[in-house]
C-alpha cells in the first residue's frame, strides 16, 4: 500500500519541514559561535552601550546575561531541529504509505519531549531578557506562559500511543493473515 509518489501536501510538508531544519540549523550555530564572543568581548560592549548612553542601570554581568541567553537560544534551536528531522521522517514513511510503524511512535514520543524542553527553556530566556531590557535603555522583553507548547505537546504524547497501538494491530493483524 503505497501513496501517489508526488502527493503535493506531503511535498510542501517535506519542504516547508527542510526549510525550517536549515533556519533552525543556522540560528543555533549563530547563537552557538556568538556565545564565547559576547563574553571575550564584554568590556567593548559595556562600552559601546555607556557611550551610547543607552544603559539605565548597566551592570558588569550584563554581557554574561546575553550569553547565557544565547547559549539557551543555540539548545533551543537544537531542539527544534531534531524535532522537524523526526517530522521529517514521519512525512518520509506516509509517503512510503507506511506511518504506522513503531519508530513513528517513538519518534511522535521525541517530538513531544523536545516540545516540552523548548518550553521550559524558554522560562530562562524570557526571565533573563527581562532582567537585560531592565540594564539597557529602549530594550524590551516581554515575559509570558504560552501554553499552546505544553498543548503541542500533550497531543504528541497521544499521537505516539495512537500510532503504538496501529502499529501493535498491524502487526497482530498479519499474524493472522
Amino acid at each position: 500500500m503505497t501513496l501517489r509518489p508526488r502527493d503535493p501536501l506531503l511535498l510542501a510538508a517535506r519542504v516547508v519541514t527542510l526549510i525550517g531544519m536549515s533556519l533552525a540549523a543556522l540560528v543555533a550555530s549563530v547563537t552557538f559561535i556568538a556565545t564565547p564572543a559576547v563574553v571575550v568581548m564584554r568590556d567593548m560592549i559595556l562600552r559601546e552601550l555607556a557611550a551610547n548612553g543607552d544603559c539605565a542601570a548597566l551592570s558588569a554581568s550584563t554581557p554574561f546575561a546575553i550569553a547565557l541567553i544565547l547559549l539557551l537560544i543555540s539548545a533551543m534551536a537544537t531542539c527544534a531541529f531534531l524535532f522537524q528531522r523526526h517530522l521529517l521522517r514521519i512525512i518520509d514513511s506516509v509517503g512510503q504509505g507506511d506511518p504506522f510503524r513503531p519508530d513513528n511512535a517513538i519518534r511522535l514520543a521525541a517530538m513531544g519531549w523536545l516540545t516540552l524542553a523548548i518550553e521550559a527553556l524558554s522560562a530562562p530566556v524570557c526571565a533573563i531578557g527581562q532582567w537585560v531590557a531592565g540594564q539597557v535603555q529602549d530594550a524590551t522583553s516581554e515575559f509570558g506562559i504560552d501554553m499552546s507548547g505544553v498543548l503541542l505537546a500533550l497531543i504528541l504524547f497521544v499521537l505516539a500511543r495512537v500510532f503504538r497501538e496501529g502499529a501493535r494491530m498491524r502487526e497482530d493483524l498479519e499474524g493472522t493473515v
